[in-house]
């Protein structure tokens, strides 16, 4: 149970960065912040911050 509970970890970091760096370029292909949010399904202010972030994760 517990290589499976880190398999999943493992799979949701990198979900996760898949989605930052998809935010990043629909932001760099001129989509807009409200945009992005809708699609992303997270909050505006939450892209901000990931666009703001000097590098990705």
């Amino acid at each position: 149970m517990l290589e499976r509970l880190e398999l999943a970890a493992d799979q949701a970091a990198s979900w996760l960065a898949e989605h930052e760096s998809l935010v990043r370029q629909a932001y760099e292909l001129g989509a807009t912040q409200h945009e992005i949010a809708a699609h992303a399904q997270i909050a505006q202010s939450t892209v901000s911050r990931t666009l703001a972030r000097d590098t990705p994760p």
